[in-house]
C-alpha cells in the first residue's frame, strides 16, 4: 500500500506547532530538518507517533524528523501543502543566535558541529560519491587491463571522476558561504583565486613569493578542505561588519571589493599556511594513534560508528577524511567501517525473515534494502535496531571485529566511494581483500545476531 505523504505532512506540521511556527525547512538523505520559532510548541511525542516518522531529535538548533528513504516525497508534500520557507535560505538574526547560545539554553557543541559539517558537505555529496564511484570503476578497468591509462578514453573518464576532487574548494565555498551567512558567490570567488593557474604556478617560482614584501608560504589548494571553510567563516564576519558600517548606496560595490582585496591576501598569508599545518598535524596524530594500537582503534571506530550515526556526530569525521586525502593521498579512517552497512543490512534482513508480524517484516525488509543497496542505514537503526538493543549491540561488536582486522592489516582507500552492495567490485579493488573479509564477518555475524536474538516483543519497547 502506497504511503499517504499528504497525511504524513499534515501530521508532522500539526505537531511541529503549525506552519506559522516553522522558520525554514531543509532535508538531508533521511531527515526533515525544521528550524522552529518556538520549541515549546513542538509536540515531540505526538510527532514521533505520526505514521511514517521513525524518530524525532534535536541537533544543531534544528528539530529533526527522521523519515528514511522517503524523505524527499515527505519534503515535497510539506511544501505543496504549506507556505514554508524551503532550502535553509532564512538566516537567524542576532537575537535568535544569542537566544540559542545564551544562559537559558545550553549550547550543544556536538550538535552544532554536526549540523555545520552536514550543512556544508551534504548538498554536493551525490556528485562527490558519483565521482568517487567512477574512480573505483576506473581502478577495476585498469587493474584487469580492460582500459589503458595512456588512452584518451581513460583521460576523459578520469577528468569526470577527478574534477570534483580537484575543484573541491569550489563546492565547499558555495555551501560554506551559505551556511555561515555570507555571499556564497563571493566565497566561490575566493576559492577560484586559490585555484587560479598563475597563482598556483608560484609554488614553482625560482624566487621567493612575497606580497607587499611579506613572505608567502605557498601551498597547493586543490582538493583542500580547511582553508576555504575557515575563509568562508571569516568572510561572513567581514561581510556582516561591512554591511553594518557602509551606507546602502555603496555597500553592494565596496563590500565585495574589500573582501577580495583584503581577505584573499590574508588567506594566503595566514589562513592557508596555518590550516595546512593543522591538517597535517591532525592527520599525523590520528594516523600515529591507529598505528600504535591498530586493533583497538579499528574495533572502536567500527563498533561505535552506528552509535555516532544516531547522534549525527559521524559528520564530524568527514573533514578529517577529506583532509587525509588532501594531505596523505589516502584515508585510513572510513575503511575501518567498511563492514558496518553490510552488518546492519544483514541483521535487519534476518529480522524481516524471522518476524511473524507483517508490519515488522515490511519495515525491516525495506530498511535492509536501503542499507544494502543505497548504503543508507538510518531507517534500519532508528526504525528497528534501536528497539532491539541486544541485536544492535551484537551488530556493533561484529562490526568492531571487522574494523579491528582492517586496522591490523592497514586497510586504506585512495578514492572516495560509496559503500553498498552495488559497489562491491569497486570496494574489492580499492580496499583490497581484507576489506571484503571485514564485510563478510559483519554480514555473517549480523545475520546470526538478528535471526537468533530477535523476538517480536522487542518491537513493543
Amino acid at each position: 500500500m502506497a504511503k499517504d505523504y499528504n497525511a504524513l505532512a499534515k501530521g508532522v506540521i500539526e505537531h511541529i506547532g503549525g506552519e506559522e511556527n516553522v522558520q525554514s525547512l531543509t532535508h538531508c538523505v533521511t531527515r526533515l530538518r525544521f528550524r522552529v520559532k518556538d520549541e515549546s510548541k513542538v509536540d515531540e511525542k505526538g510527532l514521533a507517533a505520526v505514521p511514517g516518522v521513525l524518530k524525532v531529535l534535536k541537533a544543531g538548533g534544528q528539530q529533526q524528523v527522521v523519515i528514511g528513504q522517503d524523505v524527499t516525497e515527505a519534503y515535497d508534500a510539506v511544501l505543496a501543502n504549506y507556505k514554508i520557507q524551503a532550502g535553509g535560505e532564512v538566516e537567524a538574526d542576532a537575537a535568535e543566535t544569542k537566544a540559542d547560545t545564551g544562559e537559558k539554553k545550553k549550547f550543544d557543541f556536538a550538535g552544532a558541529l554536526a549540523d555545520t559539517v552536514s550543512g556544508i558537505f551534504m548538498p554536493f555529496m551525490g556528485a562527490f560519491m558519483g565521482a568517487g564511484l567512477l574512480k573505483g570503476v576506473l581502478v577495476l578497468l585498469t587493474t584487469f587491463s580492460l582500459l589503458d591509462k595512456a588512452s584518451s578514453t581513460y583521460t576523459i573518464l578520469y577528468a569526470a571522476a577527478d574534477g570534483v576532487f580537484y575543484f573541491l574548494p569550489m563546492f565547499l565555498a558555495y555551501c560554506a558561504g551559505k551556511k555561515f551567512g555570507g555571499n556564497p558567490f563571493l566565497t566561490m570567488a575566493l576559492a577560484s583565486a586559490m585555484l587560479y593557474p598563475n597563482f598556483a604556478a608560484l609554488s614553482n617560482a625560482e624566487t621567493p613569493v612575497t606580497f607587499l614584501g611579506i613572505p608567502v608560504t605557498m601551498i597547493s589548494y586543490s582538493s583542500t578542505v580547511l582553508p576555504i571553510i575557515v575563509a568562508a567563516f571569516f568572510q561572513a564576519k567581514v561581510e556582516q561588519l561591512l554591511n553594518r558600517s557602509l551606507p546602502k548606496t555603496i555597500r553592494s560595490i565596496f563590500t565585495p571589493l574589500i573582501v577580495m582585496a583584503v581577505l584573499f591576501p590574508i588567506i594566503i598569508l595566514v589562513v592557508g599556511p596555518v590550516t595546512d599545518v593543522v591538517g597535517r598535524v591532525l592527520a599525523n596524530i590520528i594516523k600515529s594513534a591507529l598505528d600504535a594500537v591498530p586493533a583497538l582503534g579499528g574495533f572502536a571506530m567500527a563498533a561505535l560508528w552506528p552509535i555516532m550515526i544516531i547522534f549525527g556526530v559521524h559528520w564530524g569525521m568527514v573533514p578529517i577524511v577529506m583532509n587525509n586525502h588532501a594531505v596523505l593521498g589516502y584515508d585510513y579512517i572510513l575503511p575501518l567501517t567498511v563492514g558496518t552497512n553490510f552488518g546492519i543490512a544483514a541483521a535487519v534482513f534476518a529480522i524481516s525473515l524471522k518476524s511473524k508480524r507483517t508490519e515488522t517484516k515490511e519495515m525491516a525488509g525495506t530498511a535492509a534494502v536501503s542499507a544494502f543497496v543505497g548504503g543508507v542505514t538510518e531507517p534500519a537503526i532508528y526504525g528497528i535496531l534501536m528497539k532491539c538493543k541486544k541485536v544492535f549491540a551484537a551488530v556493533c561488536l561484529a562490526n568492531g571485529i571487522g574494523g579491528a582486522i582492517c586496522g591490523i592489516m592497514h586497510v586504506t582507500r585512495d578514492v572516495m566511494i560509496t559503500v553498498n552492495g552495488l559497489t562491491l567490485p569497486a570496494i574489492a579493488a580499492v580496499y583490497g581483500p581484507w576489506g571484503i573479509v571485514a564485510i563478510v564477518i559483519s554480514m555473517i555475524a549480523g545475520f546470526a545476531a538478528g535471526f537468533l536474538m530477535f523476538k517480536d516483543e522487542m518491537m513493543d519497547a
